[in-house]
């Protein structure tokens, strides 16, 4: 006996297949507008202007476009005549030169002017051209005729660059400050037919030698021995910045002669205006004049400085006549 199945009331088969033909056509079309919506979907490209910095924090290098026009800096040698504390006679000519770097990224021409800024009118003009064109990164020595004044003193002038449009700038991490130059004007000594001879005493030295000494240790000038017990003239720090320093012990003192050897004279009748020497001014030809807590003078000269670790040599001499 054949099982026969019977059909479900109600139930039309050809009805079905057509209702099952139209929603597959309907999803088939969906597929198709789905696929073309990807087709013109358009992926924006990774910025071509994104900076990644790299791991540890470091500062990205400044493109072209964002270097500033006009600014300068130091030159390895900043003053090439004339350093700090340099001593002259009343009245006494002399040519200030200093060595800049062009910093910026504009081309610096002879429309640029280094001026008179602030603090004593040195220079006997207030305003100068630059002596040519300064291509960025490109140094350039720039001299200004200068004169002591009349009286003596510590005297100082500060300077800045004037670009055409009168903008002024300078030195500097922002490169807004000024550079200077410092000079002591020594009395001028004369003598009358009715005067006194005045009798020079005879140098006796003390002692001398040669001495290396380090950050953090100090210098006995009167015994010439690196110490760090009372006695010392002075100390060699380091700073928070990094920045090295001769620091000069109370009841001392010490300043920059200039490049030609003191004497005794030079030495005693030295202005000691600073208790502390910046060791970024120093150099190998420069000659330093000092008085030691016990009031005896002398001088000392720089032979070699060692950066890593920081060493410093120089030879003295300390003189015993007060």
């Amino acid at each position: 006996m054949a099982l026969q199945s019977s059909p479900t009331p109600g139930f039309d088969p050809t009805r079905f297949a057509r209702t099952a033909e139209a929603q597959l056509t309907g999803i088939a079309a969906t597929l198709v507008n789905v696929d073309a919506s990807l087709t013109q979907t358009t992926v924006a490209p990774f910025p071509s202007s994104l900076t990644v910095t790299p791991e540890g924090g470091s500062t990205p290098t400044l493109s072209e476009s964002e270097i500033p026009c006009n600014r300068a800096g130091a030159g390895t040698i900043l003053d090439v005549t004339y350093p700090d504390d340099s001593r002259l006679l009343p009245g006494q000519p002399f040519t200030k030169v200093w060595r800049l770097v062009n910093r910026g990224s504009c081309t610096w021409t002879r429309d640029y002017q280094v001026v008179w800024f602030s603090g004593d009118r040195l220079g006997t003009s207030p305003a100068q051209p630059l002596p040519g064109k300064v291509e960025p990164a490109e140094s350039v020595d720039i001299a200004v005729d200068m004169i002591a004044p009349q009286q003596p003193g510590l005297y100082t002038s500060y300077w800045m660059l004037r670009n055409p449009e009168g903008e002024l700038f300078g030195i500097g991490p922002e490169g807004n400050a000024p550079f200077w130059v410092r000079i002591q004007v020594i009395a001028a000594y004369t003598s009358t037919p009715t005067a006194t001879p005045t009798l020079t005493p005879t140098p006796v030295v003390a002692v001398s030698g040669r001495i290396d000494v380090a950050v953090g240790e100090g210098v006995d000038l009167d015994k010439g021995e690196v110490t760090n017990e009372t006695g010392a003239d002075f100390i060699i720090t380091q700073l928070n910045d990094g920045s090295l320093w001769i620091e000069v012990v109370e009841g001392g003192g010490m300043m920059i002669f200039g490049e030609g050897q003191p004497t005794l004279n030079d030495c005693r009748s030295a202005v000691f205006s600073e208790n502390r020497i910046g060791l970024e001014e120093i150099t190998e030809t420069v000659y330093f004049c000092y008085l030691t807590d016990e009031g005896l003078s002398g001088y000392l000269r720089p032979i070699s400085i060692d950066p890593q670790p920081f060493t410093l040599q120089f030879e003295y001499v300390t003189w015993l006549t007060q």
